[in-house]
């Protein structure tokens, strides 16, 4: 089995902003500030943080990470001007299936769906896409039942 080595740039970027994204969020002020914001907005404001310059930075980390991964992909795969509509929903598939809430998570969710789709385009070529996202179905019904139903604000 042969691994080309823009596979294996691929995965060392992403171990690598794993592990920044990791120190990032663990260990500065800012990170702090930007999980505290998105646990609770108001709590944010409460003890002095502004929501609105969290706010730019997460937009600021989702354009970095978003310019990074498609310099990545573009040597793994042929790139046209939609290319990115595709990608950005199968990895919002892998993120629902990782959970939402942790980059490892989401990751794993990944993998699952990069093996899923490089399965079925093997057995059920025609309905790769399909399979891809109707996998997102039995997820989401399976968190509803495990979420605690509760009245909203």
């Amino acid at each position: 089995m042969l691994v080309s080595s823009q596979s294996v740039l691929v995965i060392l970027a992403t171990a690598g902003i794993m592990v920044l994204l990791f120190l990032f969020f663990s260990r500065s002020i800012q990170g702090k500030a930007l999980r505290a914001t998105a646990i609770s907005r108001a709590g944010a404001k409460l003890v002095g943080i502004r929501p609105s310059q969290a706010g730019r930075l997460s937009f600021l980390f989702a354009a970095a990470i978003g310019a990074v991964s498609g310099v990545l992909i573009a040597s793994l795969t042929t790139v046209y001007y939609d290319s990115g509509f595709l990608v950005g929903l199968k990895g919002f598939v892998a993120a629902i299936i990782g959970g939402l809430a942790s980059y490892p998570l989401a990751v794993a969710g990944a993998l699952l769906v990069g093996l899923l789709e490089s399965f079925s385009s093997f057995w059920l070529s025609a309905f790769k896409e399909v399979i891809v996202f109707a996998l997102i179905i039995p997820v989401l019904l399976w968190r509803s039942f495990r979420a605690p139903h509760t009245e909203g604000e």
